[in-house]
């Protein structure tokens, strides 16, 4: 077989079940049913891994819920339960089917977990599906999704790149406008969201208090009363007493900031337009966000506090430490932003790195390049062996 697509129910299952009718390969779709496999055989799987495959899914509803230690304690087991269950299932789905490359999106939660440990035992290429960098694209890439993709992070790199003649259009890039939780809808309308921006501002976009993007990629900030922390510091220790710094709490997280809003004169809070606040601003200061790439997109400097496939040393000002933050926004009006290494930059993103066209509304153009980075990693992969899968257990 070529190719397997696994995806919990949904619209990604639904895409997957998509591409499996139209492409020209052998394919199949599975979801995640814990349907129960028990062999005589053992599995190779230890402890360990087990562990290590749920530590993200756990910690992260760990973030979300506040439940007793001895729930957590059943939550736990049944995590390792399931992941077990995953691994024995696809165990034998893989020895039957001998897939040639396994496709699943994002990669990061327990299902997918045990997907990628089973995969690697079997050497089988795990293609990994997520939103694209830019607007109306979609990720397919081998590494990973977010930090952990194959964009390349050598500033070299692009120093040496040659652009295709249709270059993308920095000034005529529309933001999409994230969709507000249904707990924020009437909170974001309150009258301390919509005050006019100051005159001089750098602005900071809160990140999902829940988003693995921060759990996993963020190893000097765990959460965004840290990012306030390290806005505060350099907005009571900077030079310039003009700037302010404008945060927008995440749409999409449930969790208010309140008792945020007001604790500093130079920090305040806005709900207006992602746009408005990137183009109005001096410069923007992320963790990782999508909006750090969207800034560059506008053409605006870019500060990283953690792990991006755009934190790129002579593109962005990757940072560290609170003190190398403030040291760089003092230094601000000594930056200037390098356009044509961004320009070339959102040119390999645009032309060689992202499939074109959404997951979400796929067209002929879309399906064409899926079909052939499949047929291309397809080619180059032998198929699993019946002996392989038996290696592993049943």
């Amino acid at each position: 077989m070529d190719v397997i697509f696994i995806s919990r129910r949904g619209s990604m299952y639904k895409y997957f079940r998509y591409l499996s009718a139209n492409l020209n390969l052998n394919t199949r779709v599975f979801d995640f049913s814990l349907w129960s496999y028990f062999g005589s055989k053992k599995m190779d799987l230890t402890e360990d891994e087990v562990q290590q495959g749920i530590k993200f899914h756990l910690h992260r509803k760990q973030i979300k819920h506040d439940f007793p230690a001895w729930c957590w304690l059943i939550i736990e087991r049944y995590y390792g339960f399931k992941y077990r269950l995953i691994h024995r299932r696809f165990c034998r789905l893989f020895r039957f089917h001998k897939p040639a490359c396994i496709a699943i999106f994002n990669g990061y939660r327990l299902p997918e977990q045990a997907i990628k440990n089973l995969a690697g035992k079997l050497s089988i290429p795990v293609i990994h599906f997520e939103n694209g960098l830019l607007p109306n694209t979609t990720t397919f890439d081998l590494n990973g999704v977010n930090a952990h993709n194959s964009v390349p992070r050598n500033i070299e790199f692009y120093i040496n790149y040659r652009m295709p003649r249709a270059n993308p259009k920095l000034s005529s890039t529309k933001l999409v406008q994230r969709k507000f939780h249904r707990l924020k809808k009437s909170y974001s309308q309150q009258s301390d969201f919509h005050h006019p921006l100051p005159k001089k501002f750098i602005f900071v976009p809160f990140q999902v208090l829940f988003d693995s993007q921060v759990l996993l990629n963020s190893p000097n900030i765990a959460n965004m009363h840290e990012l306030y922390g390290w806005i505060e510091f350099t907005a009571s220790r900077c030079s310039d007493s003009t700037i302010q710094f404008v945060l927008k709490e995440h749409p999409s997280d449930p969790h208010r900031y309140k008792d945020l809003h007001f604790r500093n004169p130079r920090i305040i809070f806005s709900n207006k337009g992602t746009q408005e606040l990137v183009e109005q601003s001096q410069a923007v200061i992320t963790i990782n966000s999508s909006v750090g790439l969207e800034s560059l997109l506008l053409g605006k400097r870019v500060f990283v506090l953690g792990e991006a496939c755009y934190a790129i040393e002579g593109m962005t000002k990757p940072i560290q430490s609170k003190q190398k933050l403030l040291k760089r926004v003092n230094q601000l009006d000594s930056w200037q932003l390098d356009l044509p290494l961004v320009e070339k930059f959102l040119s390999y993103l645009k032309v060689d790195y992202c499939v074109r066209g959404s997951w979400r509304t796929p067209d002929q153009r879309h399906l064409e390049e899926v079909h052939r980075r499949f047929s291309d990693i397809v080619s180059q992969s032998p198929a699993i062996t019946a002996n392989d899968a038996i290696i592993i257990g049943a």
